[in-house]
């Protein structure tokens, strides 16, 4: 059974590679990629992409590597989204995407920039976060590690820094870098991820369906009032174009 991340991150695939026109192989840029066990169901869909990763945390680039380990246009870079990628040219990425990542960036605007950098003229950035850790934090450090990042950033290492971000926020960056904000979609709803987690071992279209009732009612969930909208659909979505 396919998670809720992996039929989200080919569904950005999929809308990318409609809107190719070049004839080449679509490249991907995953910004904090995790473990990317994703991945190999990614090229099983689309097995002709060129898919890049970055991650900072060394037990996570450890599982990354071993999850596209043999994978040949897959590659996995340790380290964070700041500096030069080695190895990769300026504005050569038709996807920049990045998931559950934007909430654990203290220098959001170095973030991006690094991204526009990236991304080819006509591409697409998607970064999806989560706002879980704000609005329902699972311990007293949790909830703690939330107040620092948003009030006193500086106390905190980036790889233990989470904070609430604000969708204007993440615009107004985009903006900032000749990046235009395309739309911003909602996802994964506290207790459909707890379901996820119960049908993990179950042949069930049960989460397929879920995602494709998320994409289906997009227009009404923008209706609801945006502080019941980000406790119903914690995990949020900003699309850009360059």
């Amino acid at each position: 059974m396919k998670s809720l991340k992996q039929l989200f991150v080919a569904y950005v695939v999929g809308e990318v590679q409609k809107r190719t026109t070049s004839g080449r192989a679509l490249r991907v840029l995953d910004v904090g990629c995790g473990t990317a066990n994703y991945v190999p169901g990614l090229f099983e869909q689309y097995p002709d992409i060129t898919y890049v990763g970055i991650e900072p945390i060394p037990a996570s680039f450890e599982k990354a590597q071993n999850y596209t380990d043999g994978i040949e246009k897959a590659t996995v870079h340790f380290g964070l989204a700041y500096d030069a990628l080695e190895g990769c040219e300026d504005e050569s990425f038709d996807l920049i995407i990045s998931l559950s990542v934007l909430e654990h960036v203290k220098n959001l605007k170095g973030f991006v920039q690094f991204c526009d950098r990236y991304l080819a003229s006509g591409g697409l950035m998607v970064h999806r976060y989560d706002l879980g850790h704000a609005l329902y934090s699972h311990s007293w450090k949790e909830w703690v590690h939330v107040r620092l990042g948003n009030n006193v950033p500086s106390i905190l290492p980036e790889t233990q820094f989470v904070r609430y971000v604000p969708e204007p926020e993440v615009r107004d960056n985009y903006e900032a870098f000749n990046i235009t904000p395309t739309k911003t979609t909602y996802h994964q709803m506290p207790n459909a991820k707890a379901l996820e987690k119960h049908l993990t071992n179950v042949d069930s279209t049960a989460i397929e369906e879920l995602f494709a009732w998320e994409l289906a009612h997009q227009e009404e969930f923008v209706a609801i009032p945006i502080e019941v909208r980000e406790k119903l659909f914690p995990s949020i979505a900003v699309w850009g174009e360059k």
